[in-house]
């Protein structure tokens, strides 16, 4: 058997969106998935000699034979939580810790998953959970301030922001930070305040905090991020544990709440009271 007949609730659901995605894709397009789809540890050939392709009903026939079981589900009654961590085996323990051999790999996986929206079209994103790394390109730089800022390197450019995508990576990476407003994206309200972008008040009730800028400034911030900035995905169940690493690990600057590094605090502090101010007109620099 080349892969696994176990697969966790997340891992399955992946499954069923990338196999659903290559019924559609061109030939190009299916060799990605079909290497994405193996990442995860499914191989159609460990349980059928058919030469035509599958579907999702291949998928779940499998399941239904028992032939691949789904951990936490049994004869399709999702059990309880303590069930399934009782039952968890040493190696799945293992890979949930990210050691340092697992973090290594991943960060070769991400180099392997490149894309750039002033050049690339967004159907390279899968439609699934997982991480992403933001980097500014070779020549790229963040808005002047008066706080020293010291930035890690990762493929060669330099980290300015990591996050995860609880359902979607095309949605949350490139929609929302790249083509959506800063009422939804703390990666571009990071950015504005730090060009000098004033904030207003994202809803019309007056009783919402949520703030973004104009339609003016938002549209001069998505052509700053789309030319200068480049993005790195990894498809990933277990993106919550894998985004406390890369924080620990690229130090990037624009992340707030988790990250407790001393370098670049005092730069983290001053960009949090300014994402706090909605009068901002402290800095006065613009795209």
């Amino acid at each position: 058997m080349k892969g696994k007949n176990q697969f966790s609730k997340s891992e399955f659901k992946q499954l069923k969106t990338l196999i659903k995605e290559k019924q559609t894709a061109d030939k190009t397009e299916q060799k990605s998935i079909r290497n994405r789809i193996r990442k995860i540890g499914f191989y159609f050939s460990d349980f059928s000699n058919q030469k035509k392709g599958y579907d999702i009903s291949d998928l779940e026939q499998l399941v239904n034979t028992g032939e691949i079981k789904i951990i936490g589900i049994v004869n399709n009654i999702e059990q309880p939580k303590i069930a399934t961590k009782q039952k968890e085996n040493p190696k799945q323990t293992k890979v949930r810790t990210f050691n340092k051999s697992y973090l290594t790999k991943a960060l070769i996986d991400f180099a392997k998953n490149k894309f750039e929206p002033n050049k690339d079209l967004e159907n390279i994103i899968p439609d699934t959970c997982g991480n992403y790394i933001i980097c500014l390109k070779k020549q790229s730089k963040l808005p002047k301030s008066e706080y020293k800022v010291e930035l890690q390197t990762f493929d060669g450019l330099n980290v300015v922001y990591t996050g995860i995508a609880g359902t979607s990576l095309k949605k949350r990476d490139y929609r929302q930070h790249f083509k959506g407003n800063s009422g939804s994206s703390t990666l571009r309200k990071s950015l504005g305040v730090l060009f000098g972008y004033k904030l207003i008040p994202r809803d019309k009730s007056p009783e919402s905090r949520k703030t973004k800028f104009d339609l003016n400034d938002e549209s001069k911030l998505s052509e700053w991020m789309n030319l200068n900035l480049i993005m790195y995905f990894l498809p990933n169940s277990d993106f919550e544990d894998l985004e406390n690493k890369l924080i620990d690990k690229l130090n990037p600057p624009l992340n707030l709440s988790k990250n407790k590094n001393l370098i670049n605090e005092s730069f983290r502090k001053n960009l949090s009271k300014l994402r706090n101010n909605r009068n901002n007109n402290v800095l006065q620099h613009r795209i």
